[in-house]
């Protein structure tokens, strides 16, 4: 699990200095505050971690492509403008303590396609496995053999990426690697959750979009155990009151108009109010909360959903009740899963924070907000004394939130 990151020079976050990280680590702040901006960090260090920094490797991750101008800290009141993007991170491997730490550069006036590796370390325990410095052109390993070829990497190929087969990489680096270079952003859409539009960014076993959700359902779906991966099927019910129960067919035309378009596989709901014959409706009629439900509780149980992952405005679509109730159970899989999972979410949604139980240190909520000049900046919120006598005298902490007593508010009465 990652512990902490360092970013420096990437749009608004100038300098976000150690940020602890939890297991479920939830940003709430302002629109335009820099909660997305920090997910597309983790995005780009994954994407040099796996070797190549290039619009197509940050599309593969939900970041949003751009240009090198847009993509670095011009903070009108800097004195300097950062030249270069520098990401640290560290993580907790099984017993080992793993860093990695990676800047790049891309010129503004002539950017080119893919951005150039300055440096790039990683450590195991404190000690250096490899690292590349610009100085001199040289390599500085610590492994125990080099071939030639290492020499002449071209720099806009990662170093960490380039040595995997080495045996110093076994064991709990070679896993941190592959855990932080699968990364990606979810930002799923009501068309592509429908099937009615392709997901522009496929991956198993979703896309980001929400793309293939019914396939990835199918996968985990076992209704005669009454099972939803680890959950009971009850469990996600619970959730959509008005329907009875789901499952998942070919596209069909007594529940499909023929004006439809549809993928290779559809949601079949029944909804538990309808007349027996006439209570069946696919996922493109069915309410859009209940596919975000679904779609959220897959990314939980799934095994083949990255080990680290993120999900872009988390409440989409749904009511603030649901939103609470299913950020609950989700939290609930996430933690007690037998597959280790790390997860960032932004959220507007008041109620969210209701869902988050902060008294177990896995689980992290950090307020986001722009300083005078402009920079980012983020901080936990603590659950203090103060709190929780709030909390015992009936303020929730979505209550909490809105009266801006946890920071992450828009100035903007």
């Amino acid at each position: 699990m990652l512990t902490s990151i360092t970013i420096r020079g990437f749009k608004s976050l100038s300098d976000i200095q150690e940020l602890g990280l939890g297991t479920i680590n939830v940003f709430i702040g302002a629109n335009g505050s820099g909660k997305s901006n920090l997910l597309e960090a983790f995005g780009i260090l994954s994407a040099a971690i796996a070797g190549r920094v290039d619009d197509q490797s940050l599309l593969q991750r939900g970041v949003r492509p751009g240009v090198p101008a847009l993509y670095k800290t011009a903070l009108r009141e800097e004195e300097r403008i950062p030249t270069t993007i520098t990401l640290e991170v560290q993580g907790a491997w099984g017993n080992d303590e793993i860093a990695y730490s990676v800047s790049i550069q891309n010129p503004i006036n002539k950017p080119e396609p893919s951005w150039r590796y300055l440096t790039e370390k990683l450590e195991k325990n404190g000690k250096r496995i490899v690292s590349y410095s610009p100085r001199g052109k040289t390599f500085i390993s610590g492994l125990s053999t080099m071939n030639e070829d290492i020499l002449s990497l071209d720099n806009r190929s990662g170093l960490v990426s380039f040595i995997q087969g080495y045996q110093e990489l076994n064991g709990s680096p070679r896993e941190f690697i592959r855990s932080v270079s699968s990364y990606a952003i979810y930002a799923p859409t009501t068309s592509a959750l429908r099937g009615i539009q392709p997901d522009q960014v496929q991956r198993e076993p979703l896309g980001l979009s929400g793309g293939k959700l019914p396939e990835a359902i199918e996968d985990i779906l076992d209704a005669q155990n009454n099972k939803f991966g680890d959950l009971e099927l009850e469990e996600v019910l619970e959730l959509l009151d008005w329907v009875q129960d789901f499952d998942i067919v070919s596209p069909s035309r007594q529940i499909l108009s023929s004006s439809v378009p549809s993928l290779r596989r559809v949601i079949r709901f029944r909804d538990r109010w309808m007349r027996d014959g006439r209570d069946e409706l696919s996922g493109y009629d069915a309410s859009e909360g209940a596919l975000y439900v679904l779609f959220m509780l897959t990314l939980a149980v799934h095994p083949l959903v990255p080990p680290i992952f993120a999900v872009d405005n988390f409440d989409q679509a749904m009511h603030p009740r649901l939103a609470r109730a299913l950020t609950r159970l989700f939290c609930q899989q996430v933690l007690s899963s037998e597959r280790p999972r790390q997860v960032f979410i932004t959220t507007h949604n008041p109620l969210v924070l209701d869902g988050l139980n902060l008294r177990d240190d896995r689980i992290r909520l950090f307020a986001v907000e722009r300083d005078t000049h402009g920079a980012t900046k983020v901080y936990r919120v603590q659950v203090s004394d103060e709190i929780l006598n709030a909390k015992q005298g009936g303020l929730t902490l979505s209550t909490l939130w809105v009266m801006g007593r946890l920071g992450g508010v828009p100035d903007i009465f």
